[in-house]
């Protein structure tokens, strides 16, 4: 999640223009000059409610609720809301969110979990599409830390779509390893 964070970060100042800004985001700064609190990039589109900061995302949808993914944490947290304030800059700012409760609430949270990955694909899909290739190479070479290569982050979110609670390391090793994302020591191939 830092990678694709860090990413959207670049989006922002992409020479195509803001590119989140451009696929539908709405920016919310913190009211005050001089501000250090994390501007809110917002997507609102019927059901669905996507929010990015730099510290994480929300993925909300009307009848499921919402999930929170920090940026160093990729533990998806569920709250009974489809839907944040735009008035959030830092983290604690955000309502509390935990473990899903019950049948009902851990079905939502999984079809949440699938759909917002799902979103992330299409997202970056487009990235490809609308700004190349090239592009996002450059995002991620320019991050210090990178975890996917360009071309590998759809197919690495979409290899995370059925795995986003799974708690075992070695079978998440095995799969990543399948798809040549990373080698077995969690380095770049």
């Amino acid at each position: 999640m830092s990678q694709q964070l860090w990413c959207w970060g670049r989006d922002i100042k992409s020479p195509s223009g803001n590119l989140l800004m451009n696929y539908g985001f709405e920016r919310h700064r913190e009211p005050g000059k001089g501000s250090s609190g994390s501007t809110c990039y917002r997507l609102d589109d019927g059901p669905l409610h996507v929010a990015l900061w730099g510290f994480g995302m929300f993925y909300g949808e009307r009848s499921l609720g919402g999930l929170f993914v920090g940026r160093y944490d990729f533990r998806p947290r569920w709250a009974n809301l489809e839907s944040l304030s735009s008035a959030v800059h830092y983290p604690d700012d955000l309502p509390p969110f935990g473990r899903p409760a019950g049948v009902r609430q851990w079905k939502a949270a999984h079809r949440l979990c699938r759909n917002m990955l799902d979103w992330i694909v299409n997202y970056e899909t487009w990235v490809m599409q609308q700004a190349g290739a090239a592009y996002r190479q450059r995002c991620v070479k320019s991050w210090l830390h990178p975890f996917v290569t360009a071309e590998k982050m759809p197919a690495a979110w979409g290899l995370l779509r059925n795995r986003c609670w799974d708690q075992q390391r070695n079978q998440w090793y095995l799969a990543v390893d399948r798809l040549g994302i990373l080698d077995t020591k969690g380095k770049n191939k």
